[in-house]
């Protein structure tokens, strides 16, 4: 198991710097090359597997970024999809090119064999990908309507199974920290299938309580600030449990907690998704849903390959199913 000093001898720098940038500490503050350098390390010394040398396939694809570098660094999901990719494609002597959305022109997409778009697209965006006519994968949601090959995390099922995790331990006021993201073209909302899992699944019990949800963008000040907004309007009245839309947020759930003296998991049980590297390290450790981001680098690869020999292929949606990590932070 990666630890603190393996990510820090890594990085080049000192365990207390990793333990700050893990638990997103800005005090003191610390430079963003340092801040990206260490949280890569931390996400790629996740991957257990080590590439033997193999020689080049002479195909390049894109991976298209949803996602600034900037915003990739406070929530760390689609960073970590990106390395399952990056690893698949490493296995096979494929060269990447990381592009964003606008960075992406004809001159570019040919010297291309594919591109795989990780993140939330609206139909702008798809269409105008679409129109260079090169493969082209999906990852994040489903876009069969559009004729192209999807893959995607199942997150309704974990949220159902949590739910029935905090009831049959005695929990029956349930809340939820979720994240919200919109488009970048066109502005849409995403729509976040683990917040409609939760509010469904809770008002078929008969438990669901709409002032127990709360949203904001992802990262960890919005789960501080949304949690101590919790903690302000509900008081005493406080779920036992929530579900945490991130383990980023969820860093920023426990400091609010912790400086409300507030303990976690003996008054407020928190779970939260994706099992990115942080999850390890934060105090009390993270129960979290793992999303099996390097497998879904891999069967992108693998889709984007027969779509490759195969143009007229009919497109598929692949849906990889998640497992939770039992940690501390919830009974």
């Amino acid at each position: 198991m990666t630890t603190i000093k393996d990510v820090a001898r890594e990085a080049g720098v000192s365990i207390s710097t990793v333990s700050r940038i893990l638990n997103f500490d800005e005090t003191p503050s610390v430079g963003e090359n340092t801040r990206r350098r260490v949280l890569e390390v931390a996400e790629k010394l996740q991957y257990k597997k080590r590439n033997r040398h193999v020689p080049k396939d002479n195909k390049k694809i894109g991976i298209i970024q949803w996602h600034s570098d900037k915003e990739e660094l406070s929530d760390l999901y689609y960073l970590q999809i990106q390395y399952g990719i990056e690893n698949k494609a490493a296995s096979l002597g494929t060269a990447v090119e990381k592009l964003t959305f606008e960075s992406v022109d004809k001159n570019r997409v040919k010297t291309l064999s594919g591109m795989i778009a990780v993140g939330k697209f609206d139909k702008t965006e798809v269409l105008s990908l679409k129109s260079y006519g090169v493969p082209l994968i999906f990852i994040g949601e489903n876009y069969l309507s559009y004729d192209c090959d999807s893959i995607r995390s199942d997150f309704e099922s974990p949220v159902r199974k949590i739910i029935d995790r905090f009831i049959d331990r005695g929990i029956k006021d349930i809340g939820m920290i979720a994240g919200k993201e919109n488009t970048v073209t066109e502005k849409q909302g995403v729509r976040d299938p683990r917040v409609s899992t939760f509010d469904s699944y809770l008002s078929e019990k008969g438990l669901f309580n709409d002032a127990f949800v709360f949203q904001g963008p992802f990262g960890p000040d919005s789960g501080f600030e949304l949690m101590n907004l919790a903690i302000k309007q509900l008081g005493d009245k406080l779920p036992h449990a929530f579900l945490i839309g991130s383990d980023s947020m969820a860093v920023g759930v426990l400091r609010a907690l912790q400086q409300q003296h507030i303990k976690a998991p003996d008054r407020v049980s928190i779970i939260s998704f994706n099992n990115v590297a942080i999850a390890k390290y934060t105090s009390p450790a993270l129960t979290t849903v793992h999303v099996h981001t390097e497998l879904m680098g891999e069967r992108a690869i693998e889709m984007l390959t027969d779509r490759i020999k195969d143009p007229k292929k009919v497109p598929e949606l692949t849906v990889i199913a998640t497992e939770l990590m039992e940690r501390e932070s919830s009974l």
